[in-house]
């Protein structure tokens, strides 16, 4: 009977790097800078299989010579002179099977990773499965429509080529400078959509609000990233759209990447009203999106801000179908002057959740309380 040993080396190969991440998937997600290039540099080691390689070129081997078979072993032929034969084959000799190079580490891409994370969290936590059939299509209508509306996503053949390049001409003002047009069509791309009289919507804005001020990192951000990707498991399941958005704020708020929101770094002081002004312009091209707004902040806001953020919040619960917002901490601190305007906002706001995020049992109580409002 034949065996693939290949099919079987990766098989136990795949079976070692979950249990290593069983183990330290806590250290591992709490790297500042956790992604790179799309990737996650991991400190689990590749399979190390056997190769051919290089012998010392000082070394007599055999068929080192060029002659026509009638050299000794080291020989250089009738002529004394190799005539068409490379030195290869001694793999005994330095760097030989013997001695070994440094080590290569597995890195892998940072979805692979996000669903390996899920797997153990899913179980860890003990939280339900959830496989609905997904709704097929965008929106559902009573009316024959046309491409009357835009949209941030949509179809090559729809996009908006003048609205794209007026995008990309912002973004790069704003980024760099220059006014230039480097299309990202990810970032840029403006696409002409249906306009539904009546709609019941299957997509979902997704907007992930951080403080960087000094109180995300070790703990605190190993756990925010947990709770996202948990989230990003029932989100991807019920939607047959999920755009993600990134915002960081400290005195200034700015969108950013998705890898730069997992390699952030803590700085600055705290504003929270420019991060809650950003999220508002982060829903410009979605109003036919079910919309979420997950923010994390410890709330220890600058006194001066909180009348600002306060304004700044009651106008994003106008906006956006659900806002969760979780309190980062770790150590049941006293409850800020921001924390008491979410929580007396909290008895009138039927769409507003908190919760402290102190360890992962907080996490999976706050989780199951919005899978509960998300699939109303």
């Amino acid at each position: 009977m034949y065996i693939d040993r290949g099919k079987l080396a990766q098989i136990d190969h795949d079976n070692r790097l979950k249990e290593y991440l069983r183990k330290d998937l806590n250290t591992l997600i709490q790297k500042q800078k956790l992604v790179k290039d799309g990737r996650v540099k991991t400190n689990f080691s590749v399979l190390d299989l056997p190769t051919l390689r290089f012998g010392r070129p000082d070394k007599q081997v055999l068929a080192s010579g060029g002659g026509k078979g009638s050299q000794q072993k080291g020989g250089k032929g009738q002529q004394g002179q190799n005539q068409g034969y490379t030195e290869l084959g001694d793999i005994s000799g330095a760097p030989g099977a013997d001695e070994h190079s440094d080590p290569q580490y597995v890195d892998l891409d940072f979805d692979e990773f996000v669903r390996l994370a899920q797997e153990q969290l899913i179980e860890e936590l003990n939280l339900p499965p959830f496989n609905p059939p997904r709704i097929a299509g965008d929106v559902l209508s009573d009316e024959n429509m046309e491409l009357g509306d835009e949209d941030r996503y949509g179809l090559p053949s729809d996009l908006n080529l003048e609205s794209t390049m007026v995008e990309s001409l912002k973004r790069n003002i704003r980024e760099t400078g220059q006014a230039e047009y480097n299309v990202d069509l990810r970032q840029d791309g403006w696409y002409f959509i249906e306009a539904p009289t009546t709609e019941r919507s299957n997509r979902a804005l997704e907007v992930y609000l951080l403080d960087i001020s000094g109180s995300v990192s070790g703990h605190n951000i190993a756990l925010i990233r947990k709770f996202i990707f948990i989230l990003w498991y029932y989100l991807d399941k019920k939607y047959s759209t999920n755009a993600r958005r990134y915002v960081v704020f400290q005195d200034e708020a700015e969108e950013v990447t998705r890898d730069a929101f997992f390699s952030i770094e803590s700085k600055g002081g705290t504003h929270i009203s420019s991060g809650l002004s950003k999220v508002v312009e982060a829903l410009e091209g979605f109003q036919q999106y079910d919309k979420y707004l997950f923010f994390f902040s410890d709330g220890d806001n600058s006194s001066s801000d909180d009348e600002a953020a306060k304004v700044q919040l009651e106008k994003v619960l106008e906006l956006y179908d659900l806002v969760s917002y979780g309190r980062i901490n770790p150590c049941d601190s006293p409850i800020s002057p921001f924390n008491k305007q979410v929580k007396d906002l909290l008895e009138n706001s039927e769409n507003l959740t908190f919760s402290d995020i102190k360890d992962l049992e907080n996490v999976q109580e706050t989780i199951k309380k919005l899978l509960h409002i998300i699939n109303k």
